[in-house]
């Protein structure tokens, strides 16, 4: 793709932090985002979201706060089919702009997985994703429910991208932070065929990519040794 900066194969995941575009503003505008651009962008349009179906007078909160729960649990599978199928297709090498497509969707992320720029997804690629997908939000939420069913996406894609950039680029002091960090770093580092849930393993052990292979069995020291082997 000709608006793509040059980006070679590596054999192996490096540090830094690259340039993805040849134009400058869209380099700045539409390649690097900070974790906080996510809470600050979205939760404003999830309250906004909540709001809307309160104020309808066949709500009540007890439903509300259901579909809002029943949003985020289907976020969870929505995440799970992105990253397996979209994120991780296998590009044609033949054909350039599948190789382009991958490295610009998912690809420039495993070459470069310690970028603190690349971790989470840029606003406006949330927002072309939400406009695909808002038929469907309609459809399971209804004329009144449609925008609250939104509003718990939106929370369980926050959740995910939070905890995406946190396993990454922090040090977890729970059992379950670390937990969750160690699986989706064994995503990176030994199997990025398997593993793909990053908020919860649940879809993983429902199809079968959730493995207990002799990777599963690292400690917290294994799995830091084995990124610092990258």
């Amino acid at each position: 793709m000709f608006f793509l900066a040059p980006h070679p194969h590596l054999a192996k995941p490096r540090r830094g932090s690259p340039r993805m575009f040849r134009i400058d503003w869209v380099e700045t505008y539409f390649s690097r985002v900070k974790w906080w651009h996510v809470p600050l962008i979205w939760t404003p349009v999830a309250i906004l979201c909540v709001r809307d179906t309160l104020l309808q007078p066949e709500s009540t909160v007890g439903l509300t706060a259901g579909v809002v729960a029943a949003g985020i649990a289907a976020w969870t599978l929505l995440e799970y089919v992105l990253h397996r199928y979209l994120f991780h297709f296998a590009p044609n090498p033949a054909k350039t702009w599948q190789v382009d497509l991958h490295w610009l969707i998912h690809g420039i992320h495993h070459d470069y997985p310690w970028d603190p720029d690349r971790l989470v997804m840029p606003p406006f690629a949330t927002l072309v994703l939400s406009l695909l997908l808002w038929p469907l939000f309609r459809a399971v939420g209804g004329p009144v429910y449609g925008t609250t069913f939104y509003a718990g996406v939106l929370l369980g894609y926050m959740t995910y991208d939070l905890l995406h950039y946190y396993v990454h680029h922090a040090v977890p002091t729970t059992a379950v932070g670390r937990w969750l960090r160690r699986y989706h770093l064994l995503h990176h580092f030994a199997s990025p065929e398997l593993r793909y849930g990053i908020t919860t393993p649940l879809w993983d052990l429902v199809f079968g990519t959730a493995p207990r292979d002799k990777a599963a069995g690292l400690d917290d020291a294994g799995v830091s040794a084995l990124e610092d082997s990258h």
